[in-house]
């Protein structure tokens, strides 16, 4: 008479494994490989921002101003063999040369015959393990 019983609390129990193992399998899957949103306030999310925004006023950019971020337009990361990183990133140019040793507090350069802006998409690869952080591909057009 217990096995009646027993019968449909077992199928549950059974079911609700299968639905739990199901449900870590799908974490695991979204969490590699996925392309979700990054946080701007994470420090390894901010310290490769910084290493694409150096690189852009290094190799990039041949403008003889240099450039700095007006805005993040958006900012995405994807687990693979260490990270890649994607941002979309509004430029405008300021008023100090590239040759100038203090560029942290460059003001905008805001006369209409200087003033520029650029729109750039990066992709960047960080291998923390390896401390490599690589612009994958990138591309920019003035706004």
């Amino acid at each position: 008479m217990a096995w009646p019983m027993r019968a449909p609390l077992l199928l549950l129990t059974a079911l609700m494994v299968i639905l739990a193992r199901s449900a870590s399998a799908q974490s695991r899957l979204t969490s590699s490989g996925s392309i979700h949103g990054a946080d701007l306030n994470d420090k390894s999310v901010q310290r490769v921002l910084n290493f694409t925004i150096s690189e852009y006023n290094k190799d990039i950019s041949k403008d003889e101003y240099y450039s700095r971020p007006l805005q993040v337009m958006a900012a995405y990361q994807q687990v693979v063999g260490g990270v890649n990183y994607y941002f979309n990133v509004k430029f405008g140019r300021t008023t100090c040369t590239k040759s100038q040793s203090s560029l942290d507090n460059c003001p905008f350069n805001d006369q209409p015959e200087l003033k520029e802006e650029e729109l750039c998409s990066f992709q960047i690869n960080e291998v923390s393990q390896e401390n490599k952080i690589s612009i994958l591909n990138y591309k920019c057009r003035k706004v």
